[in-house]
């Protein structure tokens, strides 16, 4: 197979067997870069192995039903896999093809909107000056608790309908604006529901733990997550034939405790949930480094991230997620340590952080861009952040964020020949087609 030099693509070209030639149902050929990031099946790529992208040229790929099954180069794929009975050829016209890219940190899910504190952040308000006026996350929790599942999960498929137009193949979803167990299971129901009404793969989050809702006591708000809320957002799951959702906590200061967020993912994890947690995303409490104590899928935002957590996070399978759209969106002149952590091999994945008030942005080749900028990522590292371990960070690195055999056929075809230039042309959308389980889902 044609390779670009940068990269070595040993173990990872497969020509499909006779057997799955009979049974493909796609090929997509004529392939102009396709872009391989590094393959794992234990875990996300740490540090600077984030940087092995293969390169392929006049590529090609097999696809039999929801599955790659083989990968090489145009020529051979075709006259191996072109004559299958019923067979969609699709040709990729010279353009980049990367795996789906999947967001792994979403707040899609809310009722109304928060435009005017985008006014007031123009205006030089902080966040926490929103917040102490009646916006931020209490303001999204009125909108939510006076919006039924419908609702909400009508509003989610129109957003969840742009973000499949951006690439994005698999989402993860928070709930976190109800902050009362009636609105959060309503809003898990919501996400739910729009598993069958869109292509887009959904990752379920229960956060009741995202803020304190307004005249309650903290300890007593924590205590009814503990006892209450998942056991139900447990039977929840189990109704609707998922599995169990995972459990994050915002741990940072005015928010949740350090001990508030053990409490909570040793009662989590008895139920068999996974955790993940937001981060010292304005002080430090400890809580990346509890996050790695309790083995957590991920720690999310980390701008105030410790030395020595990053040396933890470089040792364990805990995925460090960076937001670079929230930094960006809240005008912030510090950004995550992306650099120091990669050098210091860790995991890192990248997600856009959608939210009604700090991050309404929902466009992963845009966080692409604002990776390479303000974290000072390459393009290869980026695209690594944004599937394989993006894919790890929420539980879901054995089958989707990789081109292999056996993966599942969630691959964005882009109207450009390289990697580079998805970064490089900030401020459009570069995607042109977008399959999720073998099917086109989008195509311009």
């Amino acid at each position: 197979m044609p390779e670009n030099s940068r990269a070595s693509t040993q173990g990872r070209e497969h020509q499909g067997a006779s057997s799955e030639a009979s049974k493909t149902t796609m090929v997509i050929h004529s392939i102009g870069e396709l872009a391989i990031p590094p393959i794992s099946k234990d875990g996300a790529i740490h540090g600077k192995e984030m940087a092995n992208v293969a390169r392929h040229k006049n590529a090609a790929i097999a696809i039999a039903g929801e599955k790659i099954v083989g990968i090489g180069t145009s020529d051979d794929i075709l006259k191996e896999h072109g004559k299958a009975k019923d067979i969609q050829l699709v040709d990729a016209g010279g353009k980049l093809v990367t795996p789906g890219l999947v967001d792994p940190h979403t707040h899609l899910i809310f009722g109304g909107n928060r435009a005017s504190e985008f006014i007031m952040r123009c205006q030089g308000k902080t966040y926490a000056e929103i917040a102490e006026a009646g916006g931020g996350i209490v303001a999204s929790m009125r909108a939510t608790r006076s919006a039924t599942a419908d609702e909400l999960a009508k509003t989610g498929l129109f957003r969840l309908q742009r973000m499949l137009q951006a690439g994005t193949t698999t989402c993860e979803i928070k709930t976190g604006y109800g902050l009362d167990a009636q609105s959060e299971l309503a809003m898990l129901q919501a996400i739910y529901k729009l598993r069958g009404q869109q292509p887009v793969e959904l990752v379920a989050t229960f956060m009741p733990a995202h803020a304190v809702p307004p005249g309650e006591d903290r300890e007593s708000y924590v205590q009814e997550i503990v006892d209450d809320m998942l056991s139900r957002a447990s039977k929840l799951s189990k109704e609707h034939g998922a599995d169990a959702p995972i459990i994050d906590v915002f741990c940072d200061r005015g928010y949740f405790t350090l001990e508030d967020t053990r409490k909570i993912f040793v009662a989590a994890q008895a139920l068999g949930m996974p955790t993940k947690v937001h981060a010292d995303e304005f002080v430090n409490l400890g809580a990346t480094k509890l996050a790695v104590e309790h083995q957590s899928l991920s720690a999310d935002h980390l701008l105030n991230v410790s030395d020595e957590e990053i040396t933890k996070l470089a040792s364990s399978k805990t995925v460090a997620v960076l937001l670079p759209g929230t930094s960006f969106y809240l005008n912030l002149a510090e950004h995550a340590p992306a650099r120091k952590m990669i050098e210091s091999g860790v995991a890192v994945a990248l997600g856009s952080d959608f939210n009604p008030g700090s991050c309404h942005i929902f466009s992963l080749p845009l966080i692409w861009g604002l990776a390479c900028l303000h974290l000072r990522m390459t393009p290869e590292e980026a695209l690594t952040a944004l599937t394989v371990n993006s894919a790890y960070a929420i539980g879901a690195g054995d089958k989707v964020g990789q081109i292999a055999p056996g993966y599942q056929a969630d691959i964005t075809i882009y109207d450009v020949q390289t990697i580079e230039e998805v970064p490089y042309n900030l401020g459009w959308n570069p995607v042109n087609t977008t399959i999720k389980k073998g099917a086109i889902v989008h195509r311009i």
